[in-house]
């Protein structure tokens, strides 16, 4: 379930002055001060993942407000921000994050949100939706691929890990999710599976692709195989709690 966080403070975002120029078209000049009431939204869950309690705590996020030019004009903490604020009316960017942006990592994430608004002196609520900028990948050997294999592994290949000549390794006693940088319209994400069998030391790599984008989760369930004498894995992709595909594989070098 996601979980939906709301909190308001009401700041003052006053001013503002469109001046007119020479022209033949009639220019509307713009003056006095508008009342916004902002909030912070939080969904920094992944499908099917546990979310992180210091992301869920709004107090937490960098706000910002940005005028048309692009340069920041305010700028706090959400727990600090104060109860006014004096701005000239304008079209702005209302703009929270947290986290650290990554290629890859284990321990942080980012999350942001960016909100359009517009003073006018009116009196409205601005609140800014924030989302991981991230996917997260999971791969989860079960318990008896030690019986059959000596060494297993899933490296995940992205596009910004690509750019940096780096890789993402998940080897056989990690417990821990990846946070992968992928591209904000989605992108194919690469697992390279390599497996190496007790019996011969023998070595076989499977590769799967699946389309992430940022906030989606991507769990690899693999385990050993036996049928007819023949050894192979079996790889079960898990998107969500009721979606499943299940892909039994024997390398063709083993058989």
């Amino acid at each position: 379930m996601n979980a939906k966080l709301l909190l308001s403070s009401c700041i003052l975002l006053a001013g503002m002055a469109l001046g007119s120029c020479s022209s033949s078209e009639d220019v509307k000049t713009l003056s006095g001060a508008g009342n916004i009431s902002l909030g912070v939204n939080t969904n920094a869950v992944f499908t099917r993942a546990v979310s992180m309690s210091e992301y869920e705590d709004v107090g937490n996020y960098t706000v910002q407000v940005i005028d048309d030019a692009g340069s920041t004009v305010k700028e706090f903490l959400y727990k600090d921000a104060p109860s006014e604020i004096k701005l000239k009316n304008g079209t702005y960017t209302l703009r929270a994050y947290y986290g650290e942006q990554t290629t890859a990592s284990r321990d942080v994430f980012y999350v942001e949100g960016t909100k359009p608004f517009v003073v006018d002196a009116d009196q409205q609520q601005v609140t800014v939706d924030c989302y991981p900028k991230c996917a997260q990948v999971v791969a989860a050997f079960s318990a008896d691929m030690a019986e059959f294999f000596t060494d297993y592994s899933v490296v995940y290949e992205t596009e910004a890990l690509k750019a940096e000549g780096a890789t993402a390794v998940w080897s056989k006693t990690d417990a821990d999710p990846w946070f992968l940088k992928v591209n904000e319209k989605g992108e194919n994400v690469k697992a390279t599976i390599t497996v190496t069998r007790k019996s011969d030391n023998k070595s076989a790599t499977v590769v799967r692709e699946y389309s992430m984008a940022p906030g989606k989760l991507w769990t690899l369930n693999i385990s050993p195989n036996q049928n007819d004498g023949s050894l192979g894995i079996v790889i079960e992709v898990d998107e969500t709690t009721n979606d499943q595909e299940i892909d039994i594989v024997v390398p063709s070098d083993w058989i």
